[in-house]
């Protein structure tokens, strides 16, 4: 084989090695589009369900402090559910307007590096208000809400069984949440996975540079 014959070998050789780079290239794209694409379907469902539980949440707590289904007899017992309420709403409102942002955005092949960081900004956004709004609404829930049951079992069991019969419950609920933050039950997960998604593609793009400066 003279040197002519070899340079059109090795052209045609580095010819289809590059093409296979590309198709390899090609194909591990399309497969992190459609795993995130999966899971950017399922993060918004997720919002769906959750907005339509608090919905459902919140239309109960209207329904007590519309009818007084306890029958409390003072408007400080009322302060608990209207609390929770308006931190349903709050929370409600918030997810919505998260659940609208997250629906300008696709994702696509072509733009997937941009629709992930998109996506992680949207999860990385500072929710300071939320935040709070989410420790005020278990807070009424696990202490306040039991405790606007006081005044009618202090006058019909006395005031130290009463205070013993409500405390026990908020201590169990307590220690429950406790235990549910320590397992990591309100750990953010999807943002995580997403950021993998965004690793692996820019991972893929540089290696894949390296192959062409080759």
């Amino acid at each position: 084989m003279n040197l002519e014959e070899l340079k059109t070998a090795w052209t045609a050789y580095d010819h289809q090695l590059k093409t296979s780079q590309q198709i390899q290239e090609k194909l591990i794209t399309s497969m992190i589009t459609s795993r995130s694409a999966s899971r950017f379907s399922t993060v918004r469902k997720k919002y769906v369900l959750g907005m339509s539980w608090m919905a459902l949440c919140l239309s109960a707590g209207l329904v007590v402090i519309a009818t007084n289904p306890f029958d409390y007899h003072s408007l400080l017992q009322f302060v608990p559910i209207a609390l929770h309420s308006l931190c349903l709403l709050m929370l409600l409102m918030g997810m919505l307007k998260g659940y609208l942002r997250l629906q300008t955005i696709t994702i696509e092949k072509e733009t997937l590096d941009a629709s992930l960081r998109n996506i992680i900004h949207e999860y990385e956004r500072p929710q300071q208000l939320m935040k709070y709004t989410l420790i005020t609404l278990l807070f009424t829930a696990v202490v306040l809400f039991p405790l606007s049951f006081l005044p009618a079992h202090i006058s019909r069991m006395g005031m130290g069984v009463a205070i013993a019969e409500r405390l026990i419950p908020i201590a169990l609920s307590a220690l429950l949440l406790f235990v549910a933050y320590k397992l990591g039950a309100f750990r953010e997960r999807n943002a995580p996975r997403f950021k993998e998604d965004l690793t692996e593609l820019e991972q893929l793009k540089a290696l894949s540079m390296e192959l062409r400066a080759d």
